[in-house]
């Protein structure tokens, strides 16, 4: 159970400890949350196989092809620069990063990027605009810039509706 960071796995060694200590199948179920044809079925894998038998097993299927299309492309996109591929921002965003793909024919959403840049063990943070300024009317341009995105938003929203209808 120390060797594990698999909660599932984990139970299954709780399961047996708990049959070995004398507990019924029924009472180490109840206490595990789970069903004791489970327990049986674990036990029946710990005989057979040891402790092998109670580790997760590879899932079956189809190997996920465009997430390797994707995992090789990535590192080498991160290298260039954006603007070098039509983005305004200097810097890669991950709805950037999905765009991109899609251009060169892998079909990704900015979500999955995301899960993507996790298992290549890249790390990735939203970026924040602060500008920092002395005038003393900043904080009412601020505002004023604020109010015009909203106003700029609902507009286009409005005028989206009303071109489709």
């Amino acid at each position: 159970m120390k060797n594990t960071s698999d909660k599932l796995e984990h139970a299954r060694a709780l399961a047996i400890l708990n049959r070995h200590r004398g507990m019924t199948a029924e009472q180490a179920a109840k206490s595990l949350h789970v069903t004791a044809v489970a327990v049986f079925k674990w036990c029946r894998r710990y005989r057979e196989k040891r402790i092998d038998g109670l580790r997760k097993k590879k899932p079956s299927g189809r190997p996920p092809v465009i997430k390797n299309r994707a995992k090789q492309m990535i590192p080498k996109l991160l290298k260039e620069d954006p603007q070098a591929f039509g983005y305004l921002k200097g810097r890669w965003v991950s709805r950037d990063i999905a765009n991109a793909l899609n251009e060169e024919g892998i079909e990704i959403g900015f979500r999955y990027v995301c899960n993507i840049l996790h298992d290549l063990g890249l790390t990735y943070k939203r970026p924040k605009l602060t500008i920092k300024s002395d005038d003393p009317g900043y904080a009412r341009k601020q505002r004023q810039v604020r109010n015009y995105r909203q106003a700029a938003a609902m507009l286009l929203k409005k005028g989206s509706s009303s071109i489709s209808g």
